[in-house]
């Protein structure tokens, strides 16, 4: 999970899907504000180390794959989300409760997604930090909705981020705090404060819908399955060697996720 968080297009409730994990997930961190505080903080502390060092030591390698190697690489992760279609579909026994309605959705939220992905997508640095109650009110909101849609499966905070137009500025915090510059704290502040605000009401929220609206859900999830991806699709290769190569990353990914998500197709 933790690389899902360096690989963009992307979200954790992917990946969370396919290891078997995504309602344990969900139910530990809204369980983080209840009386069962300490069994979510025991659950939830392995995922976070294992983030936290799968951040550090893969960062530099997906670095150079995403520089060195993109089309590959970013058909890699095309056959990695789609992988997770064929899992869906069965835990959601499609042929028996599937209606039209269902198959409207998938196409609505694929088709969101599609738009999202052209949106503001550029993400030009920022050239300057406004530190105001506008901008700390807006970082927080942006936390809180890219937090949100992270638990999503088949959709990554950081898109949301660009499309808000928040990607730029907290990108440019970033690299001011790490400059020593403590200055833009504020600004980092705020939008931490979001993210954890977002991952509580959005863990409520996510469960909710699985429990009262099952398949719409699921049919939901399939959709931005198929809508990642957009934002991922890096275009075709332009030599025989890049065609060769991609075809393997996306065949690889296709075979890895279609292997992990055959071992869970009870639920959710």
């Amino acid at each position: 999970m933790g690389i899902c968080e360096i690989i963009p297009g992307i979200s954790s409730g992917t990946m969370a899907l396919l290891l078997g994990i995504y309602d344990q997930f969900l139910g530990a961190i809204s369980r983080i504000v209840s009386k069962h505080f300490k069994k979510a903080v025991l659950y939830l502390l392995p995922l976070v180390i294992g983030m936290g060092i799968a951040i550090l030591t893969m960062s530099s390698l997906m670095d150079y794959l995403l520089t060195e190697h993109m089309v590959p690489t970013h058909w890699f992760f095309i056959g990695m989300v789609l992988g997770v279609v064929p899992m869906m579909f069965g835990i959601s026994n499609y042929r028996v409760e599937f209606r039209p309605a269902h198959y409207l959705v998938i196409g609505l939220v694929t088709i969101l997604l599609y738009w999202m992905s052209t949106v503001n997508e550029s993400g030009a640095p920022a050239d300057t930090i406004d530190i105001s109650m506008l901008t700390l009110t807006l970082l927080f909101f942006s936390g809180m909705l890219a937090s949100s849609v992270m638990l999503l499966p088949g959709i990554s905070g950081s898109l949301v981020l660009l499309i808000i137009g928040a990607y730029p500025i907290i990108m440019r915090a970033i690299s001011e705090f790490t400059s020593l510059n403590f200055g833009v704290a504020p600004l980092l502040i705020a939008t931490g404060l979001g993210i954890v605000s977002g991952l509580l009401l959005a863990s409520r929220g996510i469960q909710f819908l699985l429990r009262n609206y099952t398949y719409l859900t699921y049919a939901a999830i399939i959709g931005l399955l198929f809508g990642s991806v957009f934002p991922l699709y890096p275009g075709f290769p332009d030599t025989p060697g890049t065609w060769i190569a991609s075809i393997v990353s996306l065949a690889a990914g296709l075979s890895i996720s279609t292997y992990m998500g055959s071992k869970n197709k009870e639920t959710i």
